[in-house]
């Protein structure tokens, strides 16, 4: 497999829009099936999915089996994959031209192979004013023409998960590197040993692909429970704090992909991240404090 470059830009970050609902559509795949066949957990990350580096894949949690098997998505060539845990490939489906309930009569009928009732695999359902509609929904099939695009798109969860590596191993209540099929955002959650009204402070570091919010990937920090806008500190470089509907300092994929190379974009992010962390952080405990 060719190993994915890891500079971002070579596209304008708000033409990737209709390729990253292509891909938001094609995890829904892993998310139904870790949400029939793995044992349900409180956070509901067992619908969730991981970045494989090794595969260069969006990989789903291990379904216990005769023969133990993953949901697996290459998102360049959006092609559907059951992988063992040696990595290699039992079956896979290229999406493309694939409705998205072929793909899933496809999956229910390889899994069914391996001795598991896939019956009970559904698409999960979300609020409708909060996932992105799209002709996938309605009986279109996917496209996977636009390489570029979901290559791109690819590069930008490859140094999301480089980046966020770093913050979970230098943090020690920093939790597992998740990517949530709903808002299709990679992200950890750093725990703080304070409390708020006996709700624990936390700081969600991550990277969306694009949402409601804006339309292009971006990173963010968000302090909580949310800090009062009106003390909000001044962020270094392009980076300022989003206040409407959830607050988090926000660095848009517009402001640092027009560096020129990889590393001085990787540069720009960490720094960005190091601080909104350390200002979330000291945001949360003043807060905490404030109230005892």
């Amino acid at each position: 497999m060719t190993t994915l470059e890891t500079m971002t830009g070579k596209i304008n970050p708000q033409e990737l829009t209709q390729s990253k609902l292509q891909l938001h559509y094609a995890v829904q795949y892993i998310a139904a099936t870790g949400a029939a066949l793995v044992e349900p957990l409180p956070d509901y990350s067992h619908t969730s999915m991981v970045w494989n580096p090794v595969l260069e894949a969006f990989v789903g949690s291990t379904i216990r089996a005769a023969q133990p098997f993953q949901i697996a998505l290459n998102p360049v060539s959006l092609t559907l994959l059951l992988i063992d845990d040696q990595n290699d490939t039992i079956a896979s489906l290229p999406l493309h031209g694939k409705t998205m309930l072929e793909g899933l009569d496809w999956l229910q009928h390889e899994i069914s192979k391996l001795g598991t009732d896939a019956s009970e695999i559904v698409f999960l359902d979300y609020p409708p004013d909060d996932f992105p509609d799209h002709p996938l929904a309605h009986g279109a099939s996917f496209d996977a023409s636009q390489e570029v695009e979901l290559r791109e798109l690819a590069n930008y969860y490859i140094t999301a998960h480089r980046l966020l590596q770093k913050i979970v191993t230098t943090n020690e209540n920093a939790s597992a590197i998740y990517i949530w099929p709903h808002h299709f955002d990679m992200a950890t959650l750093i725990t703080l040993s304070d409390s708020k009204n006996e709700n624990p402070l936390t700081v969600g570091v991550g990277l969306s692909p694009g949402d409601t919010s804006y339309q292009e990937p971006y990173w963010y920090v968000s302090p909580y429970p949310y800090p009062d806008t009106a003390n909000l500190p001044t962020l270094d470089g392009q980076a300022f704090w989003h206040t409407q509907h959830w607050v988090g300092a926000v660095l848009q994929a517009s402001q640092f992909t027009k560096n020129a190379n990889a590393q001085t974009q990787q540069q720009q992010v960490a720094a960005f991240l190091h601080s909104a962390v350390k200002a979330s952080i000291t945001l949360l405990k003043s807060e905490s404090s404030a109230e005892v």
